[in-house]
Formats: structure tokens, sequence, C-alpha cells
């Protein structure tokens, strides 16, 4: 009878040992779930932040990318003007980087006429305004996302809305020598795109309906805006 009661308790303390076991097993599976879906989901963020600088001398937009690990990418597109003595002249700049506190700290190409510069500098990044020590420029509404493919797929669909006076900018990256075919339509017709190239030039402005040779290799953007009021949209691109 001893022996029957001794061998009762070996088998609850062995099966309360294998629950716990098993529930801390479970816990730990959890958790690294979770901390994958969380690594899964800082790494698919990105944050994007919309520019514009206008005065006497100086039309400028700046689109700075924030991406994971505090990287930092972006251009500017401005338009020096004198009108006194009818001098006009433009420049593009690359940017490239690191996010330190509010400081970027960034490599720079500057493209102006037929001039290449290499530069570093550090700007400023605030909510609203973006410093870069000569100039201030004011944040305007964007709303920046990639698009992907599913695996295997060569054209991918996004659908959305923009509101009036703001733009949606999607990010994709591909290879010169391509073929990007974009089709947007909108439920009052009042939905257009325009893309960029990786060096700044505007392949097309204005469209619904576009099919390009893509002259480079290199990030390209799609960007989103209404004719009037606010546009729903569907927005298909393909690459082959």
């Amino acid at each position: 009878m001893r022996s029957l009661k001794l061998l009762i308790l070996v088998l609850l303390v062995l099966s309360v040992s294998s629950a716990l076991s098993f529930a801390q097993s479970t816990s730990r599976q959890r958790l690294q779930r979770s901390t994958s879906i969380a690594q899964n989901q800082s790494n698919n963020q990105l944050s994007g932040y919309c520019f514009s600088l206008e005065n006497e001398t100086l039309s400028s937009v700046a689109r700075i990318y924030l991406e994971k690990e505090n990287k930092v990418s972006g251009h500017v597109n401005a338009t020096i003007h004198n009108e006194e003595v009818g001098y006009y002249t433009s420049y593009f700049q690359t940017l490239q980087g690191t996010k330190q506190g509010k400081d970027l700290k960034l490599n720079m190409i500057t493209k102006i006429e037929l001039d290449t510069q290499n530069s570093q500098e550090t700007w400023q990044l605030e909510d609203d305004f973006l410093n870069t020590g000569r100039e201030v420029y004011q944040r305007v509404p964007c709303l920046v996302s990639r698009i992907r493919f599913a695996r295997g797929a060569s054209s991918g669909t996004v659908e959305n809305s923009v509101v009036r006076g703001s733009r949606n900018i999607y990010l994709l990256d591909a290879k010169e020598g391509q073929k990007m075919e974009i089709n947007i339509s909108s439920l009052e017709n009042n939905a257009v795109f325009e893309v960029m190239a990786p060096n700044g030039e505007i392949l097309n402005s204005e469209e619904t309906l576009s099919s390009l040779i893509l002259p480079a290799t290199g990030r390209y953007e799609i960007i989103v805006g209404g004719t009037r009021g606010n546009a729903t949209y569907k927005l298909t691109v393909k690459i082959r």
C-alpha cells in the first residue's frame, strides 16, 4: 500500500514538472513569435516627411525617408531664380545617412547643370520643419509607403484615398530597361499620378495610364494627387 502511494506521488510530481516545462516552453515560443513579429514590423517601418520652401530666389521640395536602424534617405529638388537679372537654374540632391536624435548626418550628392558635387552636412529634423543650416523648410502633408509585389508576382495594387492638397508617394525599386506599366482609376475620375526617376527627372505628369521603359536602376517614386477635392483610387503597378 505504501509503495502504491509512493508511486502515485512520483507520478504527480512528474506530471506537475511536465506541465511546468510545457508552459515554460509555450511561453518562450510565444515570446519568440512576438519578438519575431515585432522585428518584422520594425523592419517594414517607413516614415516619410515632405517639406517645401518658397522665397524670392528659391523654390524647393525636400523629401526625407526614415527606415530601420535610423537610416535616412531622400532628395531635394530645387530651382534658383533671380528675375532681376533673368537667371534660372536647378539642382537635385540625393541624400543618404543616419538619424541621431534630431540630427540628420547626411552624405550628399548635388547635381547642378553639368557639375556634380559631394558633401557632408548635418541637418535638423523637427515635426514641423527641416533646418538645413541655410534654409528652413516647412512641412507639407504627404503619405509615404512602399509598393511590394507578392512572391512570384510582377504586379501590385493599392487602394487608398488622397486628401485635397496632399500627396501619396509610393516607393518602388526597379532596374534599368524594365518596363513599368501604371494605371489609376478613381470613383470621380479625379486622381492622377506622376513618376520620378532616381535622378529626380519627372518621367510623366498628371497621368491616369502610363507605360515606361525605365532609364536607370534605383528607387522610383509614384506620386498620386487629386485634380479636385479628395480622391479615392485604385493604383496598379506592373513591372516586367
